[in-house]
């Protein structure tokens, strides 16, 4: 199903050649080559601009540049690179809640191991004194760890997620930009 017009936003970026959407340092060819830093950065600078709807991205550049094979297949390259990214954050967001619970469940641990010692130990007992001075912050830092690990860090990854599958999805155009 098509999307109301509204919700379509159009990012225009000028080329002077292809070589501007990869990486100067990488002389492979355009379908194995590395996106350039640059064009990731100014793509998500425009994302924030407006996050709603579906994105139209139209390159323009000189029509002595162009070459329809060429643009078909960094078409597809451009696709499969936020592909890529997206399985990459995704990835991300599930080590880093994995080891949220873990830092979780450690803390809780060591707190259920204060609480067996308060009952094992004498309460006035130096040792139980000692171990809980340990215990019961150690405990208490993995239980807000592994709480913001599961709930503050993987939020970033969630944004650069969804600007990925934005341009995963995005409409890729090339256009002259001479005077007809």
């Amino acid at each position: 199903m098509a999307e109301p017009i509204e919700s379509m936003r159009e990012i225009a970026i000028t080329l002077d050649t292809y070589d501007d959407i990869f990486s100067d340092f990488d002389p492979r060819p355009y379908s194995q080559r590395e996106m350039s830093e640059d064009f990731l950065k100014e793509i998500s600078r425009r994302y924030m601009e407006g996050k709603h709807g579906r994105f139209e991205v139209h390159f323009t550049m000189p029509s002595s540049e162009r070459d329809l094979k060429n643009e078909a297949l960094i078409k597809k390259r451009l696709r499969e690179q936020f592909a890529f990214m997206v399985k990459r954050e995704t990835d991300a967001i599930q080590k880093t809640k994995g080891r949220g619970y873990l830092y979780i469940l450690i803390g809780f641990l060591t707190l259920l191991a204060d609480t067996y010692f308060y009952f094992y130990l004498s309460y006035d007992s130096f040792f139980y004194h000692l171990l809980s001075i340990l215990l019961v912050p150690a405990g208490w830092y993995g239980m807000f760890t592994g709480i913001g690990k599961v709930v503050d860090e993987p939020f970033d990854a969630s944004e650069r997620k969804k600007l990925h599958e934005k341009f995963e999805r995005a409409d890729f155009s090339f256009m002259s930009d001479d005077l007809e």
